[in-house]
């Protein structure tokens, strides 16, 4: 997932319930791409989630709940799929993109040798559990650094080092660049997820100085925006500080798309940061050189569909199979899309067996692996628009999971109050809650506006789904809830080489797995009507 700011939790006991709503920053706009490049391009933000509050679960939007069996009735291909995922098989698949990742230079991106390999391997899971298979060509910017970067302070000592000090941005330009550095507005006691800094207006502007490197804090609006008014203002290069980030924890935001970036765009830590401006005080000037390549490349989204169920009524399950550049992405989003391929498995099986009296499916189901999530939601952005294909008004319902096995994490529903269809969204949701509460597990709803799930919603498609938490800091009483540790991170390797097998929760993993499976399987059942409006 390109940024997240919403809340982060583990394990709880099994008795309590709890509800808490939290807002991300993200800025919504009509068009689907628009609404995707600021969902997608905001400044990374980990942020302590406001308190929870206990108390028995309330809809998350209007509809009050599903119109069908009320809570006590059971959904027979419910059950029984829900019953029929297995963790073991999920962690397995995981070792597998684990092994993928490896033999492809550790990462899988999208555009990648890796990521190609993902794909045939989900394809071929879905063609031998009797999918049909779609595999959608998708053109993604694909970006490669050529050589370590450099970053000094002239005349300082040794200079910092790239990864663990600071990183060159996705899809940043080449450049080598000497020259004095600019702090403009930087603010040295700045907190753990500040978002006060300057350059996202021209205003903040007027007195940079042309022909120098400037240094920022992270700002409101998108990166890209303050790239934009730097290269105006005649800033040879552009670093910008993230109060959070330590050595060894810098992350490389997105600058979604290469086209108009002609500077080099570093991400620098906090310390970091501190150095640079106290170079800049002292009228030093600094060094920087990124070699760096941007080439347009063919990806593929992954499309599985059941060959039974009505096509007008359709419950469509999601998550992004490429990784970042730097690690290979088993927690982001290999837990996910893994948990989505043994769904399906599982839902082939159990409508080929019948199950325990489970009907034939009401409903289609459909299965999307996306690719360019990490760039900028590339992937699901190219399937909902495109042309010729059965209208999106068939799909009652886009669920998505991104991140279902965070080491610190929590079960975080999305929150159908949100979205541009609120009730059936909100029914979706309930769903979900219905799930976890029969198992006795605690949740918490989260507004979720930087994943797959965005261009559905700016379609109008009813949206909901699962996540476990990525970088956000779990705060004191969260960790009393779920169990964890306060003021941490959920996923400390969140967007870094450490998100291995190593960093899943597997009791977490399984417990939303199982919950996604049943939901899958309500829906499938034809017994849940998500309304009209």
């Amino acid at each position: 997932m390109p940024c997240r700011n919403v809340p982060a939790g583990r394990r709880a006991g099994r008795s309590a319930v709890v509800r808490s709503l939290v807002s991300t920053n993200a800025r919504w706009l009509a068009p689907v791409v628009a609404a995707c490049l600021i969902a997608s391009g905001c400044q990374p933000s980990p942020t302590a989630s406001p308190t929870p509050r206990a108390s028995s679960p309330a809809p998350t939007s209007p509809a009050a709940s599903p119109v069908g069996p009320s809570s006590a009735a059971r959904i027979p291909l419910a059950d029984d799929l829900r019953d029929a995922v297995d963790v073991d098989a999920i962690v397995a698949d995981l070792g597998r993109l684990q092994s993928i990742a490896a033999e492809h230079g550790g990462a899988r991106p999208a555009g990648s040798d890796g990521h190609a390999a993902a794909a045939a391997f989900v394809a071929d899971q879905l063609r031998a559990a009797g999918y049909s298979v779609e595999l959608q060509p998708v053109d993604v910017p694909f970006f490669r650094q050529l050589a370590p970067s450099v970053l000094q302070v002239e005349g300082a000592g040794p200079a910092f080092e790239d990864v663990h000090d600071f990183k060159a941005m996705l899809l940043s330009a080449s450049g080598t660049v000497t020259a004095p550095v600019f702090a403009l507005g930087f603010n040295p006691g700045a907190l753990p997820g500040d978002r006060a800094g300057l350059g996202c207006n021209p205003g903040d502007w007027s007195g940079v100085p042309a022909g120098s490197i400037v240094l920022v804090q992270a700002a409101g609006c998108r990166r890209r925006d303050v790239i934009v008014q730097a290269q105006a203002a005649g800033a040879l290069a552009l670093l910008t500080a993230y109060p959070e980030w330590a050595r060894d924890e810098v992350l490389r935001p997105t600058l979604i798309n290469p086209n108009g970036i002609r500077i080099p765009v570093l991400g620098v830590t906090e310390a970091t940061g501190t150095a640079l401006a106290d170079a800049a005080a002292a009228g030093k000037q600094v060094h920087i050189s990124t070699r760096t390549a941007v080439e347009t490349r063919s990806s593929v989204n992954v499309i599985g569909e059941t060959a039974g169920g009505d096509p007008s009524h359709v419950v469509m399950l999601g998550g992004h199979l490429d990784s970042v550049v730097d690690g290979p992405g088993i927690n982001d989003d290999g837990s996910g899309t893994m948990t989505v391929l043994e769904i399906a498995r599982e839902l082939a099986a159990q409508l080929r067996k019948g199950g325990s009296g489970a009907p034939a499916p009401g409903w289609k189901v459909r299965v999307g692996f996306w690719t360019g999530e990490e760039i900028g939601l590339l992937g699901s952005t190219a399937w909902v628009g495109r042309s010729g294909a059965p209208p999106l008004t068939s799909i009652a319902a886009y669920l998505n999971l991104d991140m279902l096995g965070s080491p610190n994490g929590g079960r975080f529903v999305y929150d159908g109050a949100t979205t541009t269809r609120p009730a059936p969204s909100g029914i979706a949701s309930q769903l979900f809650v219905r799930a976890l509460e029969e198992e006795g597990l605690v949740w918490q709803s989260v507004s979720v506006g930087s994943s797959d799930n965005v261009p559905f919603d700016q379609f109008g498609v009813p949206t909901s789904g699962l996540f476990s938490g990525a970088n956000e800091i779990k705060s004191g009483t969260q960790a009393e809830l779920f169990g964890g540790t306060g003021d941490a991170p959920a996923d400390a390797c969140f967007h870094l080489a450490c998100d291995t097998t190593a960093n899943i929760d597997r009791q977490l993993l399984g417990e939303l797995a199982r919950t996604a499976g049943w939901v899958v399987g309500a829906l499938a059942s034809g017994e849940v009507d998500l309304g009209s409006s």
